[in-house]
């Protein structure tokens, strides 16, 4: 009796201990590359309509706390797509007849609207807007006017988000191994990264050497770019299904 009883206690205190550091990150050591495993960012989340608590949030890491809360565009059926350029986010979806709009991010009030944009994933380069059509990429300027269509080699499915980094975007596709796609822009030569397994999440972005997804826990999982390893993952309380992440700042 009295081992069932210790056995109870200890139980019950590991239980606590883990519901009190449920925000707090996991760091899973620093791999063979130059990454600051260290470093907290907030995050705008996008999570989608039909599901609970939709909406576009700022995320803080160091927090764990939602520091805004933004409704989404009513006409905008099915988002998918998020992006932040620094002074406004973009939002889009993949519904019949979407749109991509350019939103305010203290209010969420709608600046623009570029029409005919079924789209999964957006990202932002300077003035240029790339966004994923089912298993093309598309380059054009933020008045909607198209640049070029890139034409994707390693997937034969609908690219589910993107993210760039100088001449290089990544993009995730529906795999079980190697998911994420490295394309240089440059020379337009893609290859595979073998060694990271999302499976399971629509979204990806890029931040100091590390790609970022999110669980179907709606945990923030950053991978080393070369090793693929895991070296960070922040759990949230984010209900509902998240469908895209975007770099709001990095937290000084």
């Amino acid at each position: 009796m009295k081992q069932l009883k210790t056995l109870f206690f200890v139980s019950l205190v590991c239980f606590l201990l883990a519901a009190c550091n449920r925000n707090e990150p996991e760091y899973f050591g620093t791999p063979q590359e130059d990454i600051d495993v260290t470093t907290e960012y907030k995050w705008w989340i996008l999570t989608h309509k039909n599901y609970q608590k939709p909406g576009i949030y700022l995320f803080n890491e160091n927090t764990g706390m939602l520091e805004v809360e933004l409704k989404l565009p009513k006409a905008l059926q099915s988002p998918h797509a998020l992006a932040y350029d620094g002074e406004s986010l973009w939002v889009g979806g993949i519904g019949e007849n979407e749109s991509l709009y350019q939103l305010n991010p203290e209010t969420g009030d709608i600046i623009s609207e570029i029409p005919n944009i079924i789209t999964e994933g957006i990202a932002i380069q300077d003035d240029f807007i790339f966004y994923s059509s089912e298993n093309a990429i598309h380059k054009m300027n933020k008045n909607g006017s198209l640049i070029e269509t890139i034409e994707t080699e390693n997937t034969a499915l609908t690219i589910s988000d993107i993210a760039i980094d100088e001449s290089s975007l990544y993009y995730l596709r529906y795999s079980e191994t190697a998911p994420i796609v490295k394309l240089n822009l440059d020379t337009k030569t893609e290859a595979p990264i073998q060694t990271i397994e999302t499976s399971g999440t629509y979204c990806l972005s890029f931040i100091d050497n590390k790609l970022v997804t999110v669980s179907n826990l709606n945990e923030i999982n950053q991978n080393a770019t070369r090793s693929g390893e895991l070296v960070v993952s922040t759990p949230t309380d984010i209900e509902g299904w998240i469908t895209a992440i975007a770099l709001h700042e990095i937290i000084e």
